[in-house]
């Protein structure tokens, strides 16, 4: 977008910032909880009080992790948001699916993440946005720059 109609989509700084220390206590504070709270429970818990420990971890760390990719996708672009869904959702549930024995939550687990994978570099190109695979000099780009040393310009 030009200087003069700067981008709809972009956050303030301000949100910016109390969205990462929100995301930030989050990922510290839920996953610590639920660990104490599943380490004080007697050996008369109700199974609904273990989920309530696993679900404070894995929450902790998932909500965190979703967050994060649904918005490095909209900063990316418009509706870039769905792509990180996917990813993270991928992420997610293709090792839950795999460790519980739910295959059908393993494979499309697995499908999302990489749709999201593919979405992020789909978006990336549309976008300009330089990508790398490998070591740095080995650019990977949608266009050729003719001031960029890592692009060859055939």
């Amino acid at each position: 977008m030009s200087p003069a109609r700067p981008n709809p989509y972009r956050m303030s700084e301000r949100t910016i910032k109390v969205l990462t220390g929100v995301l930030i206590t989050i990922l510290v504070v839920a996953p610590i909880a639920g660990f104490i709270y599943g380490a004080t429970l007697g050996s008369d818990y109700q199974p609904w009080q273990n989920a309530i420990a696993l679900g404070l971890i894995a929450g902790g760390i998932g909500i965190p992790i979703l967050a994060g990719a649904v918005l490095g996708g909209e900063a990316i672009m418009r509706g870039g948001g769905l792509v990180g869904f996917l990813f993270a959702a991928g992420l997610i549930g293709g090792p839950t699916g795999q460790v519980f024995g739910i295959v059908w939550l393993a494979v499309a687990g697995y499908v999302a993440l990489a749709l999201g994978v593919i979405g992020f570099f789909v978006i990336g190109f549309r976008k300009k946005v330089p990508i790398w695979i490998g070591p740095r000099g080995a650019k990977l780009q949608s266009w050729n720059d003719p001031s960029d040393p890592n692009t060859t310009n055939t």
